[in-house]
């Protein structure tokens, strides 16, 4: 969702209405340029439809494209608050909020008050559920260019707050004779972070490989979390040892305690022959003992691993990582 989301985001800040005292606060366009077709104003209505009602069954993935199409098409202000309402219930809070913003202020121009009213009060419950993002740039290289998820990011929007969606966001930054930095991030919910851009590196190598900046690349294999068999054969192994091992040491125990009221005529399960008490005595000790062993592998190995492929020119495998 990370490229989708910012794309989604800066194309709403893009269809503007500017104005000179308020250049950086977007507005949604809501008045075509042409007024639209009766053709175009049928579809548009067919889709608006379609696209309520799978939002009453919950289906907001389908119904939020259909709405921009309807937008698109025929922008109206109650088209833009549903689809502000559709991103808002399908988690992409970021390019709800400025749906919200401009469908609050479409509703003021038409003076349709309980539009007005809706639009600010989801607005006032998404202000703390936004994600926001920032870049800062250490050193200004000559030629550099700054893209978030793959839409640059120019100079005047640098080291601003800017609302996104939440989820995986990838930050690039290259110049000419430089090596390239990558970073992916993920934001949560409400969650705000400014991504440093370090110096970038002459000649090869990347920029911000290391520590916390490692680059992360989005067409990488992604790892798979899978349960340790490991974890689960320490597991079994316990289980087992101590099946085994307790009930065997309690019928030794009692056949010891026992031993002095047995008589030679007088055989059961606690007056048994010494060979018998034996075999239940080794058995006492071999399953407790597997039991033990059995513990110690479940506290020293790891519930999960990780397993990601990799693969270089002379040859092909895969990273295991643990997860305690």
């Amino acid at each position: 969702m990370g490229a989708s989301s910012w794309l989604a985001t800066l194309t709403v800040a893009c269809a503007v209405v500017a104005t000179a005292d308020a250049a950086a606060a977007p507005r949604v366009l809501v008045a075509a340029d042409a007024a639209p077709s009766v053709s175009e104003q049928m579809l548009a209505q067919s889709l608006f439809d379609e696209a309520r009602q799978l939002m009453e069954r919950g289906k907001y993935a389908e119904a939020c494209p259909k709405l921009a199409e309807s937008q698109r098409l025929d922008p109206g202000g109650g088209t833009l608050l549903n689809l502000a309402i559709c991103h808002e219930k399908e988690g992409r809070f970021g390019t709800a909020y400025l749906e919200m913003k401009a469908a609050s202020s479409q509703a003021v121009k038409e003076g349709r008050k309980d539009r007005e009213k809706i639009a600010n009060e989801r607005l006032a419950a998404l202000a703390s559920r936004v994600p926001r993002l920032a870049v800062h740039v250490a050193a200004d290289e000559p030629d550099l260019e700054v893209r978030v998820d793959g839409t640059t990011l120019r100079k005047p929007a640098w080291d601003l707050l800017t609302v996104v969606d939440p989820g995986p966001h990838v930050i690039d930054a290259s110049a000419p004779n430089k090596a390239p930095f990558r970073q992916t991030i993920t934001l949560a919910e409400g969650e705000s972070r400014t991504v440093q851009i370090p110096p970038l590196l002459a000649g090869g190598g990347r920029a911000g490989e290391g520590a916390a900046a490692r680059a992360i690349d989005p067409s990488a294999p992604t790892p798979e979390t899978r349960t340790n068999p490991l974890f689960v054969g320490a597991v079994a192994t316990g289980v087992t040892g101590f099946v085994v091992g307790v009930p065997a040491g309690y019928v030794w125990g009692m056949t010891t305690l026992l031993k002095g009221t047995c008589s030679p005529e007088r055989d059961s399960l606690f007056c048994p022959s010494d060979g018998v008490r034996n075999a239940w005595l080794v058995a006492a000790v071999a399953g407790l003992s597997v039991g033990v062993l059995g513990v110690i592998g479940i506290a020293a190995l790891p519930r999960k691993i990780q397993v990601a492929p990799t693969a270089s020119p002379s040859a092909a495998g895969a990273a295991v990582v643990g997860v305690f």
